[in-house]
């Protein structure tokens, strides 16, 4: 390194230090002033709450710190009574305390927590209770005569002894119930025509007033009434409120916020017809607002407002670094989304000592005891304290049916690539669950691409539905279906071709093949590639033939292939232990005559025929005036009859091939070397064999058995254990798929642009294939071996080069300025260089490295003193070793 780049590298560790070091003295300072409590004793155990004083059926959070054990376990109760009761309030075993509803006699409680690994340590915190803050939703008569008048006021949380206040002024008040007041009082002349503002004072202790509304002296009568009468709302959330106005038929009302039409940002927006949104961020001090809805007739017509509260953003958790939590003290690293600052991390139901990071990460530090499931959650600061969802942790080994290992490498047979939330998901639901919510996801389709667009559009799209698709199983066998039934656009030049065949693709991946096989035969894009639109009967006056393409490799590669198979994929050999063919030219000639007749379907206004222009709009179309109707050799020995329809004879062609015995085996070995494996066993493809012939229910052809049965058999699973796993076993990600896992591990988005590009570089750029059979043949041999090893046909020095420098612009570089990754919950685990290699590792290759790899790794991060440079560092580091390339 230059001597500048040094120096200014020190300059900034330098500048970062300091920085670090004042927020953090910072953060002290601010803990301290924010935790204000009543009176309080220790005995070993400090109790703290940010309020000396709580309101009745309010909460207050406490918290509690042994200051002479590890374990920060504690029991709650309330004046003596564990967990408290309704008279003094209850606590929840995280500190959580709910006052009662009714104040106690005296208003003063303790709460005490007490250790739980050593009972005479205890700390004691005293608080007071106070009254309710009184809510009116609405006062009858809504105007008052000048002169004696009574008025009912109706709402919540009075007690006895509140006051109706008018004007200012105190009336004789009688309580009726907890949401009922009567009051009398007396106006006078000058009031007449004026609103006057009423609220009620509930007494000492904490005397407060609820929110005012204005009542008319001498008014019109026109009423208007807002329903409901209150809500509580997270930041962006709506409301649909309705007003009622009585007095007259005029029923318009102009809709406020905190007395401004309309709303603003700050205190969110409500439309003319009353729906209101909640601000995205809340402000200070604009957590409680009033929505009024005067009438447009009589501006100072009286209505009882609405009251709302603002939550807290709910924060979302997704998933938790690292997998597992070690036993001990450890650091975890919890990702999600809506994270505040001041969000603290809930484990076992103990606040942690908590960084936040960003609104998506969240850093925090703890000691487990012991092996099991905990429950994490994370808690956000603010009015609601709003709570996240609960994730399940694994601590320690513990007994769990499914290890984080043996999920993530599901999920890379099964997926465009694990992340830590998807593995955390197929832990807690299992592997056949995790599947059965595959099969049943929205498929994430390919839109119609408009009048300008180019092909890189339909890439741009490929990508991002492998990467944030929620239907990943889909998506992968779709993408494997594509490398079976192939077409180029090194041929076809318009995208909405590509579109249409891989939502086709897609719809048919789970379905029966027998449907595919026809959906293929039919696509237009499908008809181009190989030749089968405006394929015409022979022409004897010219001497043409019908095409052949589509014939020949609808059989050798999309169906049966070149050779009788066994059922295990074996081939089939004769005397001369030679393999036996399944078909001959004779066949192929008979086939191409089957698939005469056919042209691009019609575009909207235009009259149907043979000579249609180019179009991919929907299958192709029957012309029996274009269709040979001779007779035909088809497979077996099969002939077809002379005097077919163009559709007849395609549909009994097709099933021809259906139930050729070769397409069990020859389809199933493929999709297994696409999902799992290179080097299928005879005995797997066996098994999947059988599930293609007959999925249990006589039913011939169904993907879904097919794929469910391919990733949950015994060989598919046993690498799951890594003492199981065999030199041969796995295969070498193809680039798509090497790309995506890195992707989808960094937490990227992306629309996708550039990606290609990259994709190309190493040549499997989608829907460019140079030819037919794909960008490398299912049959392809490594080298000095006797191991299949498809993808390896496109790995060469080039090709290595450029998943490395893929790995190098991804976590150093800019592989596109819309392609972002987030590593800041590796980042938070940089300080633990093992933490941070074995959880990069559980993502990337299902855990851990070898002895050697992982302990170079470590050394190499350990060496650099910046955080970010390490997850980095570490993450270029697994990204382009042979152990992530090679999926086992």
């Amino acid at each position: 390194m230059p001597n500048t780049a040094r120096n200014h590298a020190g300059r900034v560790v330098a500048t970062l230090t300091l920085l670090l070091t004042i927020a953090a003295l910072s953060g002290c300072a601010g803990m301290g002033a924010g935790s204000s409590s009543g009176q309080s004793s220790s005995n070993g155990v400090v109790v703290t709450a940010p309020s000396s004083s709580v309101r009745t059926g309010d909460t207050l959070q406490f918290s509690a710190k042994v200051t002479s054990a590890m374990d920060q376990t504690v029991a709650w109760s309330i004046n003596g009574v564990a967990g408290g009761n309704s008279m003094v309030g209850t606590i929840s075993a995280s500190g959580l305390y709910k006052a009662p509803a009714t104040l106690p006699t005296p208003n003063t409680i303790t709460v005490e927590a007490i250790s739980l690994s050593d009972k005479t340590l205890s700390g004691k915190n005293t608080i007071t209770l106070e009254n309710p803050v009184p809510t009116v939703t609405a006062v009858s008569p809504a105007f008052v005569p000048v002169g004696s008048f009574s008025i009912t006021i109706t709402g919540a949380k009075f007690v006895s002894g509140a006051k109706v206040m008018f004007g200012g002024q105190a009336l004789m008040t009688k309580f009726v119930s907890a949401t009922e007041l009567t009051a009398t009082g007396t106006t006078t002349s000058a009031q007449n025509g004026m609103s006057v503002s009423l609220s009620v004072e509930n007494p000492d202790p904490g005397a407060i007033a609820s929110a005012s509304m204005t009542v008319k002296v001498g008014a019109s009568g026109i009423v208007v009434h807002i329903t409901p009468s209150s809500a509580q709302l997270h930041p962006g959330e709506t409301v649909q409120f309705k007003a009622t106005v009585t007095g007259t038929s005029n029923q318009n009302v102009v809709w406020k916020v905190n007395g401004a039409s309309g709303g603003s940002t700050v205190v969110g927006t409500i439309s003319a017809s009353g729906l209101y949104t909640a601000p995205a961020v809340l402000t200070p001090g604009s957590t409680t607002l009033t929505i009024t809805a005067p009438s447009v007739q009589d501006p100072q017509s009286s209505n009882a407002p609405s009251s709302v509260t603002l939550l807290s953003a709910l924060p979302v958790v997704t998933a938790a670094l690292p997998t597992p939590i070690p036993v001990g003290n450890f650091t975890v690293s919890v990702s999600g989304s809506n994270f505040l600052n001041g969000a603290q991390v809930i484990f076992g139901g103990v606040m942690l000592p908590t960084t936040f990071i960003s609104s998506t990460s969240l850093s925090a530090n703890g000691t487990s005891s012991s092996s099991g499931t905990i429950a994490l959650q994370v808690i956000n600061p603010g009015v609601g304290s709003p709570t996240s969802n609960t994730l399940q942790v694994q601590v320690g080994s513990g007994n769990s049916a499914v290890t984080a290992a043996a999920a993530a490498r599901f999920l890379e047979q099964s997926t465009f690539g694990p992340t830590t939330a998807s593995i955390q998901h197929v832990q807690q639901v299992g592997l056949q669950p995790f599947l059965t919510e595959q099969f049943n996801a929205t498929a994430s389709t390919y839109p119609t691409p408009g009048a300008n667009d180019d092909i890189s559009v339909v890439k741009s799209r490929f990508f991002t539905n492998a990467l944030t698709g929620k239907d990943q199983l889909r998506q992968r066998v779709a993408w494997a279906l594509a490398q079976i039934f192939v077409v180029s656009n090194q041929k076809i030049g318009d995208p909405s071709a590509f579109t249409l065949w891989m939502n086709m693709l897609q719809k048919d991946a789970f379905g029966n093949f027998s449907t595919l096989l026809n959906d293929v035969t039919l696509s237009p894009t499908m008809g181009r590639y190989l030749d089968m639109v405006g394929n015409d009967k022979p022409d004897p006056n010219s001497g043409t033939e019908p095409n052949e393409n589509y014939a020949r490799e609808v059989m050798q590669l999309f169906s049966i292939g070149l050779a009788q198979l066994n059922p295990d994929g074996s081939q089939q050999v004769d005397a001369n232990n030679m393999p036996i063919p399944t078909y001959t030219q004779d066949t192929i000639i008979g086939f191409a005559h089957v698939f005469t007749g056919w042209a691009f379907p019609t575009k909207a206004g235009q009259t149907a025929s043979f000579y249609n222009g180019e179009y991919y709009g929907g299958p192709m179309i029957p012309f029996d005036n274009h269709h040979d109707t001779g007779a035909k050799l088809l497979l077996n020995g099969v002939t077809l009859p002379a005097g077919g329809t163009t559709q007849a004879d395609l549909t009994a062609a097709l099933q021809n091939i259906f139930n050729h015995p070769n397409v069990g085996p020859f389809v199933s070995k493929q999709l297994i070397q696409h999902l799992v494996t290179s080097n299928p066993s005879p005995a797997y493809v066996a098994r999947i064999t059988a599930v293609f012939n007959d999925n249990g229910s006589g039913v011939r052809g169904d993907l879904k058995a097919v794929v469910n049965a391919i990733l949950m058999d015994t060989e598919a699973r046993a690498g799951d254990d890594p003492t199981q796993v065999q030199a041969g076993d796995g295969h070498l990600k193809e680039p798509v798929l090497f790309m995506m896992n890195l992707l989808r591990a960094t937490n990227a988005t992306s629309d996708g642009a550039n990606l290609n590009n990259y994709a190309s570089n190493m040549k499997e750029e989608p829907f460019e294939s140079p030819t037919v059979f794909n960008f490398y043949s299912p049959m392809n041999v490594i080298p000095g071996t006797s191991l299949l090893g498809p993808e390896f046909q496109i790995f060469n020095s080039t090709t290595s080069m450029s998943r490395i420098n893929f790995v190098n612009d991804l976590v150093f570089g800019n592989v596109s300025s819309t392609t972002k990754i987030d590593i800041s919950a590796y980042v938070a685990l940089a300080p633990n260089p093992s933490e941070l290699v074995d959880s990069l590792s559980g993502v990337l290759t299902h855990g851990p490295l070898s002895d050697g790899a992982r302990n170079t790794i470590i050394t190499t991060v350990t060496n650099l003193t910046d955080n970010t440079k390490r997850a980095q560092t570490a993450l270029y580091l697994i990204g382009s070793s042979s152990q992530f390339q090679v999926e086992h």
